[in-house]
C-alpha cells in the first residue's frame, strides 16, 4: 500500500467491470465495436491508462478475431503511471511500466524484475535466492485455445485447474 494513500481510494488498477467476448450483454455478440464504447469496459479502463497498442503489437495477436477487437478502440496515448500515482517512487513507476506491456514478449521477465533495483536496494530487499524454485515447464493455460469462450466454459476450465490440487472438490 502507498503510504498516505486513504483507505478509499485504494482499489484495482483497472476497475473495468465487463469485458467482450464475456460482455453480460449478448445481444451484440458479433459487434465488437459496441463493446468498445462502454465507460467501465476492461480495455478501456487499461488503455485509458496505458495507450492502445500500435499495429506491430496488435499483429503479433494469433487470433483475427482478437486483432479485429482491438483496431475498434479509439487510439489514445493514455494518462501514464506517473499521472495516476503522482509522488510515487520512480522505480516503481519504472517496474509497473516494464510489466504492464500489450505485447508479452516486451515484458519484464520475472528474473529480470526480481532484479530490478526497486528489489534490490533500500527497505524494499524481497528477494531469498535459496528459497526459489522453478516450475518444470511453462504454464499453458488450455482455455485460450477456445475459439468460442463463453463463461459457462471458462467456469468449467477453472474447476478443471482447481481440482488439480483440489481432487477432493465434488465435480461441477
Amino acid at each position: 500500500m502507498l503510504e498516505g494513500t486513504r483507505t478509499q481510494d485504494r482499489g484495482p488498477l483497472f476497475p473495468g467491470s465487463s469485458c467482450f467476448p464475456l460482455s453480460p450483454d449478448h445481444k451484440h455478440k458479433t459487434d465488437y465495436k459496441y463493446h468498445t464504447r462502454g465507460k467501465h469496459d476492461q480495455l478501456n479502463m487499461i488503455f485509458n491508462l496505458l495507450g492502445t497498442p500500435g499495429e506491430p503489437d496488435i499483429e503479433q495477436l494469433e487470433r483475427e478475431d482478437a486483432k479485429r477487437y482491438i483496431r475498434c478502440f479509439a487510439a489514445r496515448s493514455g494518462d501514464g503511471l506517473a499521472v495516476k500515482f503522482p509522488g510515487v517512487d520512480a522505480d516503481a513507476i519504472d517496474i509497473l511500466n516494464r510489466m504492464l506491456r500489450f505485447n508479452p514478449k516486451d515484458r519484464i521477465a520475472v528474473t529480470e524484475a526480481l532484479e530490478h533495483r526497486l528489489f534490490t536496494s533500500g527497505p524494499n530487499v524481497i528477494r531469498d535466492q535459496s528459497r526459489e524454485t522453478s516450475a518444470p515447464k511453462y504454464v499453458t493455460l488450455e482455455f485460450e485455445k477456445e475459439p468460442d469462450l463463453d463463461e459457462k466454459l471458462l467456469r468449467k476450465y477453472f474447476c478443471k485447474e482447481i481440482k488439480k490440487y483440489h481432487p477432493e472438490m465434488p465435480d461441477m
